[in-house]
């Protein structure tokens, strides 16, 4: 390996291409790389950032760090993957977590060579700013991906199992009538804002990597997108026991169809056609966007089911007749609260979260089920 400092910051070199951190600049072949590089499935889709890859960071992580890799020959970029991180429940403490996602390579430059020599250099950046743990998850049919990223190869960073999250796609149709729970749902305002961030640390305390924070976030675009009145709060006698939000981020992270292929191409005519007569959202054409939001924020104390459901059918009861295709959910398997998915058709999706070690010990966990907010995902 050869190494070069460019303007007082090391680079590592390989053959034919430099990592390092990305910059304004990088932002519109960012959105094209993420645009080319879909996601293959039934319904094959581009996560998109438009109209700014980096603006979109800020939900995902109080910092982002985005790191490049680039084609010295040509200048283009070979791939992307950013390191989002941000204040943390770990083993019930707040400790610092950094979650890396977003991991993009053009086709030309996947080779485990490349992907090595990537994680050589985030390593380097570990040692500069270390955090206390890694997330990660991996999507349950990338099995590419499991079996080099997550599979042990000499190199690369052991990857820990936590366990299956699921991120079910409710399917948003019909109206349904509400479920009763001991328990009043209203729209919070900007007056409840305190209580709802004490509530959510002291529910997520419970969790394993589960958010915590502040008041001041309202105010520094890590709700981008969200109005206050999106968050609907589960009252007993006044007192706040539940939450979960509404969250569309259309405006600056987008889901584009890119091709259907299998059963999907013969479904979607169907599915379209039964729009023109019910409330259904028709699916968009190869190129359109599927519209969703994300059920954020989800927290119920004493992990009631019966109020979380209750309070589940009453977004979902507003969702309805937005124009949403579906609402995205997010639990571990291990939650308590996950049965009440089971009250929608959906579409099942999910991924393996996994914690990953930079350093020659890793940090001992207790076992707490462990928590991934869906609309940073």
């Amino acid at each position: 390996m050869i190494y070069l400092n460019l303007d007082n910051d090391w680079v590592m070199i390989m053959p034919y291409l430099t990592f390092q951190a990305a910059c304004r600049d990088d932002d519109e072949a960012l959105r094209q790389l993420l645009r080319d590089n879909p996601m293959q499935g039934g319904i094959s889709v581009s996560f998109c950032r438009e109209p700014s890859y980096f603006d979109a960071c800020s939900v995902q992580g109080e910092t982002a760090d985005v790191f490049v890799g680039k084609d010295t020959r040509t200048g283009a970029l070979a791939g992307v993957g950013a390191r989002y991180g941000f204040p943390a429940f770990i083993n019930g403490e707040i400790r610092s977590l950094a979650y890396l996602a977003d991991l993009r390579v053009q086709a030309a430059y996947r080779n485990g060579v490349h992907l090595r020599r990537a994680y050589d250099f985030l390593r380097q950046q570990h040692q500069k700013q270390p955090y206390a743990i890694y997330t990660s998850m991996i999507l349950k049919d990338n099995q590419t991906a499991l079996r080099t990223i997550a599979s042990a190869r000499a190199g690369l960073p052991p990857y820990h199992a936590q366990g299956l999250v699921h991120t079910p796609m409710l399917l948003l149709a019909w109206q349904k009538p509400p479920i009763q729970a001991d328990c009043t749902v209203r729209r919070a305002t900007m007056q409840d804002w305190s209580q709802i961030v004490s509530f959510l640390n002291r529910e997520y305390a419970r969790f394993q990597f589960a958010p915590y924070y502040r008041e001041a976030d309202w105010f520094n675009h890590r709700f981008r997108g969200l109005n206050m009145d999106d968050i609907y709060l589960a009252c007993r006698d006044g007192v706040i026991i539940g939450t979960l939000a509404l969250w569309q981020q259309s405006a600056f992270r987008q889901i584009r169809v890119a091709d259907y292929q299998g059963v999907w191409r013969w479904l979607c005519p169907m599915y379209n056609a039964l729009a023109m007569f019910s409330s259904l959202t028709p699916l968009p054409e190869q190129g359109g966007i599927l519209r969703c939001a994300y059920l954020a924020l989800a927290a119920v104390e004493h992990d009631d089911l019966n109020v979380f459901r209750a309070l589940l059918r009453h977004v979902y009861r507003v969702a309805c007749g937005k124009g949403l295709h579906y609402l995205v959910g997010s639990l571990h398997e291990r939650h308590p609260l996950l049965p009440a998915f089971n009250d929608y058709a959906k579409i099942d999706a999910g991924g393996y979260l996994f914690t990953v070690q930079f350093d020659n010990e890793m940090l001992a966990l207790d076992g707490r089920v462990p928590f991934v907010e869906a609309a940073a995902l």
